[in-house]
């Protein structure tokens, strides 16, 4: 382009012509290089200012000239290009650009007619200037839009929605939980009833069907309407803006975002069309209590499948959209009925539904209450795998779905019996609370109750509540002295103890004076506990304790063969699980097979402990004689059942605070513990191991032991694919190596290729 004869500066022609060193941000050719006539290029910021000083000089020449057109055009134009100039100087500087160079010669009265003078030089300097303008504010405005848009996920428009990072599952496949967000399996929107989207359209996007993913008059009615309502009773994204915001975009506010986001949502629209945009969106908008999209919303509310939702159910999630933690059916139903009440006026006045539609509609939604599922069995013990699978995942990125050890029919009777007699005899006694373990000798955990109402209380008081053990912790002391060569007839003396201030009893408050260990045990003498601890040394208990598992906080104190250092129930099943099994220590696992959801190869966890397991071969065979006591002639003998070879301890900790019984049963590698007492640690009404604990322990060893169950109780027959499993001790490896891959069982070393972990 020309002007009166003139040619165009070089960098003005660059701007028009568009060029790519401004399009992509890279450093133009000349940057480093010297202007004509030897002088340096100017840095962006010294252009940014000789520019602006040039448009200002302009500004004063065109009011001199009065034409109030020219001028309120310009006014127009110098705004836009100044804002474009600004962020272009922002993003380049410490650039030299081409347009740096730009020279503005301005004609001297002496050489007025040099470019044409007067009207026409003016002329000539406005449409120069006018373009230079218009081609900076183009070029800046396109670099703005690539630096904002090049992080975008432009080659892959759609993604698969996210699915739950960790997945438990029994071993028929049935989903036991999953860890975090709750989806429920993706619906087809032909298999959605038709008033649900029509809903959702109707209080978040009435002109979804008109406009090609921005909506800018309803994005200002709905402003309007906001203001005039006092608060928000309509959103102003579209539905393909909020699917871009689930699917792609972090919660941050900025100009930025918003223009990532109106980029998306037409590329979207283009290439999905309405249909799929719906369909997405309904699968994967929240909708409060965890439920991510209205499938896993229809579960989580009404405890019924999506396609059955009725109109004013469908009202009532579609009224959750916006504001799902306070319009909530579940937290606030009076809040969630009144704006599901909106829905289906506005549905009305879209035309949407008719009027006669909507007044049933009304009257079902006044009375209409949400239904969430029940609470499953296994609760407590789904909560502890997770937090296991987490253990094991660590840092890594890859999904896990695990295959777990419950099984169901016996979760759910034992869950049962404990409700059952703790509502009975527990009642009576002053006992709120009981936790129980079920497991194999090896530690596949077959049933957890973690308290008697989940809904109540997620506190699991199987494995995170410590509690005195009282005399089940003696397990350790009469390892420790058959360790050191007594036998069951070994003799030790029940007579009193007087240690400074403190004197122990026995229960009956009688000493008996010189007993063989099994009469002590199986009676629970403390004195001679108390005497037999002090003989081989408090230390040697607490090895012992150590070599079987327990690592909580033991005080080395002569109380501690009372069992008055605090440890979970499910350590000490641990402990006695060694014990049955003769090798010790046991780590509990709610795992049997592991699957990477990326590869989906399958490993079987192997439960080896972090530390060495060894055998007892000299001890076992003692210790379970005096266990078998316990329950054939001693405290215990409320948990004997006919024609089975019983074993086990009972505890009661000081004032019946606390009251325990665990045991096994020979031959079938099931071991059970039992704790019952009160979160506050209240005492009991005398409520000791061989009461409460044991029945809990007898009629669930029975259950365990009849019917369905019994597979279970012992080893069953793994699930399929397991034997092809390959084994791997995930828990070992992950704490071990951090750069352990659970897909191939393999850790870097420091130097050479992936090594196997072999823990």
């Amino acid at each position: 382009m020309r002007a009166s004869g003139g040619p165009m500066p070089p960098a003005a022609s660059a701007l028009a012509a568009g060029s790519p060193d401004h399009g992509t941000g890279t450093a133009p050719p000349d940057a480093g290089r010297t202007a004509p006539g030897g002088q340096p290029m100017p840095d962006a910021e010294s252009a940014e200012g000789s520019v602006r000083e040039a448009l200002r000089a302009l500004w004063r020449a065109v009011r001199r000239d009065g034409s109030r057109n020219v001028q309120a055009s310009w006014t127009w134009m110098a705004g836009r290009a100044g804002k474009g100039l600004a962020r272009a100087g922002a993003t380049v500087r410490n650039r030299a650009p081409e347009w740096s160079a730009l020279r503005l010669r301005w004609p001297s009265k002496g050489r007025a007619g040099a470019r044409g003078g007067g009207a026409a030089g003016r002329g000539w300097r406005l449409a120069v200037w006018s373009m230079a303008a218009l081609a900076a504010g183009a070029a800046a405005t396109g670099l703005a839009l690539w630096l904002t848009m090049r992080d975008l996920p432009l080659a892959e428009v759609l993604p698969p929605l996210p699915e739950p990072t960790m997945t438990v599952a029994l071993a028929n496949g049935e989903v036991l939980t999953a860890q975090g967000a709750y989806r429920a399996p993706y619906v087809a929107l032909d298999e959605m009833p038709p008033h649900l989207g029509q809903a959702v359209l109707a209080i978040e996007d009435r002109r979804f069907r008109d406009h090609r993913g921005i909506d800018l008059r309803g994005t200002a009615r709905a402003l309007l309407r906001n203001v005039r309502a006092g608060g928000v009773v309509q959103g102003g994204s579209t539905i393909t803006q909020q699917l871009v915001k689930i699917l792609y975009l972090t919660p941050e506010r900025s100009l930025r975002r918003k223009v990532q986001e109106a980029v998306l949502a037409a590329m979207l629209e283009r290439q999905l069309g309405k249909d799929r945009i719906l369909e997405l969106y309904l699968n994967a908008v929240y909708l409060g209590s965890g439920a991510h999209g209205v499938p896993a919303a229809a579960r989580t509310y009404f405890d019924k499948d999506v396609g059955a939702l009725s109109l004013p159910e469908a009202a009532l999630l579609a009224a959750s959209v916006q504001l799902p933690s306070v319009v909530n059916p579940l937290s606030d139903p009076a809040a969630a009925r009144s704006r599901g009440a909106l829905v289906l006026g506005l549905m009305a006045d879209q035309g949407r539904i008719d009027t006669a539609t909507r007044d049933r509609a009304l009257a079902e939604l006044a009375t209409l209450a949400p239904k969430p599922p029940p609470t499953r069995a296994g609760s407590y013990f789904a909560d502890w795998v997770l937090a296991e699978m987490n253990t094991i995942k660590g840092p890594s990125s890859e999904g896990l779905s695990a295959t777990a050890t419950l099984n169901p029919g016996l979760q759910a009777r034992a869950e049962r019996i404990v409700q059952e007699v703790m509502a009975t005899q527990g009642a009576a006694a002053g006992a709120t609370q009981a936790a129980l373990v079920v497991m194999t000798a090896d530690g596949r955990v077959r049933a957890m109750v973690g308290g008697l109402d989940y809904k109540a209380s997620q506190f699991n008081r199987a494995t995170d509540a410590r509690r005195q053990p009282g005399s089940t912790f003696k397990l350790f002391v009469y390892l420790a002295a058959l360790a050191l060569g007594a036998d069951p007839e070994t003799r030790v003396s029940d007579a009193p103890v007087v240690m400074g201030n403190w004197n122990p009893q026995n229960f009956d408050r009688k000493s008996h004076g010189t007993v063989t260990l099994r009469q002590a045990f199986a009676m629970s003498y403390n004195l001679a506990a108390v005497r037999l601890a002090q003989t081989i040394g408090v230390q040697r208990v607490i090895e012992m304790a150590r070599r079987l598992g327990i690592e909580a906080d033991l005080q080395a104190t002569p109380s501690l063969a009372l069992g008055t250092s605090e440890v979970t129930l499910l350590d000490m099943t641990e402990a006695f699980a060694g014990v049955a099994r003769g090798r010790v220590p046991v780590q509990a696992t709610g795992i049997e097979t592991l699957r990477l959801a990326e590869t989906g190869g399958a490993l079987r966890v192997v439960k080896v402990a972090e530390r060495e397991q060894t055998n007892l071969t000299q001890t076992q065979k003692p210790m379970l004689d005096l266990l078998r006591a316990v329950v054939e002639t001693g405290t215990g003998r409320g948990a004997a059942i006919r024609g089975r070879d019983i074993l086990g301890k009972t505890g009661t900790s000081q004032d019946s605070r606390d009251a325990w019984f665990i045991g096994f049963v020979r031959g079938t590698g099931l071991v059970v513990g039992v704790w019952v007492g009160n979160d506050d640690n209240t005492p009991m009404d005398r409520v000791t191991g061989g009461g409460l604990p044991a029945e809990i322990f007898r009629r669930t060893v029975v259950a365990a032991l009849q019917g369905a169950a019994a597979p279970a109780a012992a080893n069953p027959p793994a699930p399929a694919g397991a034997a092809k499993a390959r084994q791997c001790n995930v828990r070992a490896c992950s704490a071990a190596y951090r750069s352990f891959r659970a897909a191939d069982c393999t850790f870097q070393p420091y130097s050479g290729r992936r090594r196997l972990c072999t823990r």
